[in-house]
């Protein structure tokens, strides 16, 4: 075979190959097209979930209710120690591999958060590295009501959540409990920051630094 004959060859399967492809990313494109439109008012319901997830700040409430959870294995708030009246308990923290669940209680409604490893951590350009989680909210009769999908730096406490993380979400009454649970915990720390700022033995260190 001649060198000309062999480069025409490859050439012409390269160019078929191409063009094949093309034809097919082409028809793929206008099935996703065609499936997004069939299905475009479950995808709006989906966007308007999202939304509704971040107005109310379901995942920074969450985030926030596992550390606090996590940190404190023995925490019990009863009703009417704070200015939110609602009872908050962390009853069992099960380590399961790779995967935290926690069992808790709030105003006698049972909950379990669960986060779940997904896998190895990552390493950014600039070589951060990142771990890839679910942090997910079950209800009493075990079912998902709320899923987070994290991206945690090594280095770093916070998490910014975008709305095309949260993965799942399903309205109903526990959004209220995990808001006043949320709002418990941080009116309960800043009375006892006040209590503190306001007790006796800071109130006669400022009248000595004083002379009053």
């Amino acid at each position: 075979m001649s060198k000309n004959h062999e480069d025409l060859t490859l050439l012409s399967v390269r160019s078929a190959f191409d063009h094949l492809q093309s034809t097919v990313n082409r028809a793929l494109q206008r099935m996703e097209r065609q499936e997004q439109l069939n299905n475009a008012e479950l995808f709006n319901e989906i966007k308007e979930r999202r939304k509704l997830a971040k107005v109310l700040l379901l995942d920074q409430r969450l985030i926030q209710l596992y550390k606090v959870l996590i940190s404190k294995p023995s925490l019990k708030i009863e009703k009417g120690e704070g200015l939110i009246h609602a009872e908050l308990s962390s009853s069992v923290i099960v380590q399961e591999g790779s995967d935290t669940r926690i069992e808790f209680s709030i105003s006698d409604a049972s909950y379990t958060l669960l986060l779940s490893d997904m896998g190895g951590g990552c390493i950014s350009y600039y070589g951060e590295t990142f771990k890839s989680s679910h942090l997910t909210l079950k209800d009493a009769n075990d079912q998902t009501v709320l899923t987070i999908h994290l991206n945690l730096k090594s280095d770093e406490t916070e998490e910014v959540v975008s709305e095309s993380q949260i993965t799942a979400f399903v309205p109903g009454k526990w959004i209220y409990d995990i808001i006043h649970a949320y709002e418990t915990l941080e009116t309960t720390q800043k009375l006892q920051a006040i209590s503190q700022a306001y007790s006796p033995e800071k109130i006669e260190q400022l009248k000595q630094k004083f002379g009053i």
